[in-house]
């Protein structure tokens, strides 16, 4: 399952705030062209963070190596790769997901275990590496961290009605009513984007049944078993009950609900932590204003998505690395590839990753909170650091019939048209069918 609607979004809302970082670059110790060697790394991506100042720092520290740099559309980069890879004009460091990406183009990437042994592979997120392996084999490593199963919340309106962040459905209904009597929306939800509807479902079943998803997702447990039947009626009570307003399947995430959210016009919004550079930092807001007509003057925070069942703990984080890079197999320049990668997921990109407000693939270098708008947002930030070290599983499904199948499900049981139970049932069918 790809997320490339979000990827995009994420991108131009933090794109700008790493240019106001000033750190230099410094590299992990990975083999280099011979001295006085030039040579050329061709660098294809689809949503690179920062890939100036990236460029910049990296040829300032390696003066004899050359980035070409090529950006596609998330449509263009997975038709160019295809053929890419397989031929004599490819890359030579190329973007994948988790997931589709990694299954398909990994056997084309060379193995980095051996690499990875070498040049302190050992500070990466384990989860950062794992999902970036395929079959027991290193074929990328991660560019930054991610996860979902937060909620994002104007911290203005909250205060101004006096209320508390809700940590089950019970408090948020309760909530959502003071808030709707206040002129507010309460979750702005772009119900026509599978990626995010599957994001809160994995919020759900990870409360009501932490991990066993993930047992669905690899055929070890039915889509149809109980817990999996309560979380997509949890899904269907989200708007039956109010707390999703109406109308929210006609809208994207990107950018109607995001937007609306800015705009204070709801309280709350589904994201992850991709989300805090664009409403936590000061730049970051800036380029989040640039989206929106109406001034932000917000204060925005985040909590954990609240259970759906009163009594129980809301979800734990659910992620990895948001992408990660690969060196092409082909590629004629691998030595020097190599010292680009370790730049990218090892050293000095790791600390404009930082300074941008995303959080590092790296354990030791940590998200920098020097920008924030309120003094609430840092505790906040190193929070989302701290528990993205102890994810409870994946956000991707990596079989495509089956994120497909559970995405459309969630739409059919928001637009009313098929009950939780039938909804599950046809996920389970598409998952039997599936070879794994």
């Amino acid at each position: 399952m790809t997320f490339r609607n979000r990827s995009r979004a994420a991108v131009s809302l933090v794109a700008l705030a790493a240019s106001a970082a000033l750190l230099a670059g410094c590299s992990g110790g990975s083999p280099a062209p011979a001295e006085g060697e030039n040579q050329t790394v061709t660098w294809w991506t689809w949503n690179a963070f920062n890939p100036d100042k990236t460029i910049a720092d990296f040829v300032a520290a390696n003066p004899n190596i050359t980035i070409d740099y090529k950006l596609y559309s998330y449509n263009d980069y997975v038709t160019a790769i295809r053929t890419g890879l397989t031929s004599n004009d490819g890359p030579d460091v190329f973007q994948v997901q988790p997931g589709e990406l990694v299954t398909n183009f990994g056997p084309l990437a060379v193995p980095l275990d051996d690499f990875l042994a070498e040049n302190g592979g050992d500070r990466i997120n384990p989860e950062g590496l794992s999902q970036l392996q395929l079959d027991g084999t290193q074929v990328a490593l991660p560019s930054y961290m991610s996860a979902a199963g937060l909620i994002y919340y104007n911290a203005s309106i909250l205060d101004e009605l006096g209320v508390s962040v809700p940590t089950d459905f019970d408090e948020w209904e309760t909530a959502c009513a003071t808030i709707e009597a206040a002129g507010y929306d309460c979750l702005a939800h772009g119900a026509k984007d599978a990626w995010v509807n599957t994001d809160v479902y994995l919020a759900l079943i990870n409360s009501i049944a932490p991990g066993e998803v993930y047992d669905a997702i690899e055929g070890k447990a039915d889509w149809t078993d109980p817990a999996f039947v309560q979380a997509m009626q949890s899904w269907s009570d989200l708007f039956t009950s109010g707390i999703i307003p109406a109308g929210a399947t006609a809208a994207a995430e990107y950018p109607d609900a995001f937007g609306a959210f800015l705009e204070k016009k709801a309280a709350f919004i589904a994201l992850g932590t991709w989300n805090t550079p664009g409403t936590m930092t000061s730049v970051g807001i800036a380029v989040s204003q640039e989206t929106v007509t109406a001034t932000i003057d917000s204060t925005y925070l985040s909590a954990p998505f609240p259970a759906p069942v009163a009594g129980d703990d809301p979800t734990g984080l659910f992620g990895g690395p948001d992408n990660g890079w690969a060196v092409s197999a082909k590629s004629d320049a691998q030595d020097a590839a190599l010292t680009f990668l370790d730049f990218l997921s090892l050293g000095g990109g790791q600390e404009i990753q930082a300074a941008g407000g995303n959080i590092p693939a790296v354990s030791d270098v940590s998200v920098a909170t020097d920008d924030v708008v309120d003094p609430r947002q840092v505790a906040d930030i190193e929070r989302q650091q701290t528990d993205l070290g102890k994810l409870i599983g994946a956000r991707q499904i990596p079989y495509g019939d089956l994120a497909t199948a559970l995405g459309e499900a969630l739409s059919a049981v928001a637009a009313g048209t098929l009950s939780p139970a039938d909804a599950m049932a046809q996920v389970q069918a598409v998952s039997a069918s599936l070879s794994r």
